[in-house]
């Protein structure tokens, strides 16, 4: 068998066209496990920009949290170790860089594995790290054949141990050792109890097609400052020799335009760029990317006439407020579950608050205590509430309120 074409995408072959001696082609379609690659997956994020952008966007929104440490009456508790060990979770990260990172990962491949450092079990984490994903080999740690329920099952699966590779050196690490994070939810597939799919392999057409439309403009746009001559034709022109053939396409090749001595036309070798609706493709696929990370138009929008600026403010705290909020969250719970925090009644909380753009928001949360308060005052006044309940609904409201 002759293999004749091969399609590859993400560094990974696609599809193969092989020919027999008898001339049959032979289409191949190749294991589907190609786009279920984080070191692909990571790859494609920084070098394809409208993945890149979204998840840019994305990763420096959700790095800007503020994490306080409160406890069961949404008390800030003050000096709190872990709230320390965020700030400066390793020798080389501060907090938005941890954040911004584990966001890239969540992104790029659906996952990020937390490998916390300690003296002891039971010690706070002395650093943090967000491991490659790419640079995990989880063995068959991913695959079980029982449900993990009592104490002996936690412990022989979290005995079980992964290897990391670090500038060529190799680590065992114990998956006890590791606060697993997920972007989608994780068991969405057979042997997913410790992984999530990634978001990039539902997108893996538009992202082909986002690949294919820059090399078209790419070359059209080469082609735009080249012309053709040829004679024009009274019955009696020669017939073009085949040197004649290979020195216009040399010429071509290094000048824009073939001028000889003869009666010639010129043709433009693109005509019209604006009928191969290279751009209008191009923000079709890129608003396909956009919404599948629960992005609207009016956060990154392709189609720039199609949003004003009033739009774009109210886009972005939406997209705060109904997904980065969201991640966060999920994250604060998973660290204080790791921590012991929640059996004490303790939370990690995060907060956007203190950006700009959700100012408006803030003042709206105000307004509505304000108004709570009022409505208590009156309630106190006519004696339909006690004191005691005056206090536990203003408190209550507070911290629904987050404030």
């Amino acid at each position: 068998m002759e293999v004749i074409k091969s399609i590859r995408f993400l560094g990974k072959e696609l599809v193969r066209v092989e020919r027999n001696r008898s001339g049959e082609l032979f289409y191949s379609y190749m294991e589907g496990n190609n786009f279920r690659n984080d070191d692909n997956y990571l790859e494609l994020s920084l070098t394809n920009p409208v993945l890149m952008t979204v998840i840019l966007l994305r990763a420096r929104l959700y790095s800007q949290m503020k994490i306080k440490h409160v406890d069961k009456n949404g008390k800030e508790i003050e000096n709190s170790p872990y709230i320390a060990l965020l700030k400066q979770p390793n020798y080389f990260q501060s907090q938005e860089d941890f954040l911004f990172q584990q966001m890239w990962f969540l992104s790029a491949t659906g996952n990020d594995y937390i490998y916390q450092i300690k003296a002891f079990q039971n010690d706070t984490p002395k650093s943090l790290y967000n491991l490659i994903p790419s640079e995990i080999d989880f063995k068959e740690t991913y695959k079980l054949n029982k449900f993990v329920v009592t104490e002996q099952d936690k412990k022989k699966f979290g005995d079980q141990t992964i290897k990391y590779k670090l500038d060529k050196q190799e680590y065992n690490i114990k998956l006890s050792e590791l606060i697993p994070l997920y972007d989608m939810a994780n068991g969405l597939t057979c042997n997913s109890f410790f992984r999530s799919e990634s978001r990039v392999m539902g997108l893996t057409k538009p992202l082909q097609n986002i690949e294919e439309n820059l090399k078209s403009k790419n070359k059209n746009l080469q082609f735009s400052a080249k012309y053709i001559g040829t004679n024009k034709s009274d019955g009696n022109e020669a017939l073009l020799q085949p040197e004649d053939r290979t020195a216009i396409e040399k010429i071509l090749g290094s000048k824009d335009v073939l001028t000889t001595n003869k009666n010639i036309s010129y043709t433009h070798l693109v005509s019209d760029m604006k009928r191969l609706y290279l751009d209008e493709q191009f923000a079709d696929d890129a608003n396909k990317i956009v919404l599948a990370f629960e992005m609207s138009k009016d956060v990154i929008n392709y189609f720039a006439k199609d949003s004003t600026f009033e739009n774009q403010s109210q886009g972005i705290i939406s997209y705060i407020q109904n997904s980065i909020q969201t991640t966060a969250k999920n994250t604060m719970n998973s660290l204080s579950s790791q921590w012991g925090l929640i059996e004490k009644g303790e939370m990690l909380v995060a907060s956007y608050d203190h950006l700009a753009a959700m100012q408006s928001v803030v003042n709206e949360k105000i307004n509505s205590f304000k108004a709570m308060q009022e409505t208590i005052k009156i309630g106190l006044e006519n004696g339909t509430i006690t004191t005691l309940e005056a206090i536990k609904m203003s408190n209550e409201f507070k911290l629904k309120l987050g404030l």
